[in-house]
């Protein structure tokens, strides 16, 4: 695996949706062009996205089928903003080997895999790419993990944290919703993979968190131990958003 990242899926953090609020969220857009530059300067041969919005599966992560792979911002106001990739889902297939996946049918590519494609394509990512989608029973995250880390690809966890941070949040306010992101974010800071991705279930159940699932992966390809450069966290429209870069620590 040459290169790991968590990256956030708010439309609004890209400057041509966001418009006058994009001061609101400056630090998770350029957070976003780090990551992205960090995957494209570790020249993968092909790069996985791991999202939370694709359609799921009960219990197998799903893998979008066709030749390629794109979408547009059409649902949030923005047509002309369009991306389209190589489908890099047989490389996928090949670095997973025996861990069992389900065909997501061809489709314009949801948020959750959008906002971080757009970033990766303005920092010069063309090159092939799949999707992988979070099942509702997430069992094989680890082995995922421990799969794609012996490829020649890259990994982009795309999620967000408490969904109910503030008044009017997507998924309502919740006091205590800001423990679980205080918790997560302190966990990578420390490097602790393990505690990141087993926070307090009662906890990450009021948070309405969609981080966990993917950074679980993550967790198998690096284990319980990494490198982790936290490059920004902040939550100004309610939900979380985090940006990390992610390789293996010291043994």
């Amino acid at each position: 695996m040459r290169a790991a990242v968590l990256m956030c899926h708010a439309p609004i953090v890209i400057p041509a949706i966001g418009r006058d609020r994009v001061a609101e969220c400056l630090a998770t857009t350029r957070a976003m062009a780090r990551a992205a530059a960090h995957v494209v300067a570790a020249q993968p041969r092909w790069l996985v996205v791991l999202s939370p919005h694709t359609p799921r599966h009960r219990s197998r992560w799903g893998l979008v089928d066709g030749q390629a792979l794109g979408g547009s911002f059409a649902p949030f106001g923005h047509p002309e903003l369009r991306l389209s990739f190589p489908n890099a889902a047989a490389q996928a297939q090949a670095a997973l080997g025996g861990v069992p996946t389900v065909a997501v049918p061809s489709q314009p590519l949801d948020h959750g895999a959008l906002v971080p494609l757009w970033f990766l394509a303005q920092a010069g990512w063309a090159g092939p790419t799949a999707v992988l989608g979070v099942p509702w029973e997430n069992t094989d995250a680890e082995a995922i993990g421990q799969a794609l880390a012996a490829s020649d690809g890259a990994v982009v966890a795309s999620g967000d944290m408490s969904h109910c941070l503030l008044p009017g949040a997507p998924a309502g306010h919740h006091p205590e919703a800001h423990r679980f992101d205080q918790a997560f974010v302190d966990a990578l800071r420390r490097g602790s993979l393990r505690d990141a991705v087993r926070p307090d279930p009662a906890l990450r159940e009021l948070a309405a968190e969609d981080v966990v699932d993917t950074t679980a992966v993550l967790h198998g390809a690096l284990g319980d131990r990494a490198s982790v450069d936290v490059l920004a966290y902040e939550g100004p429209f309610g939900v979380g958003y985090c940006e990390a870069i992610f390789s293996r620590g010291a043994p």
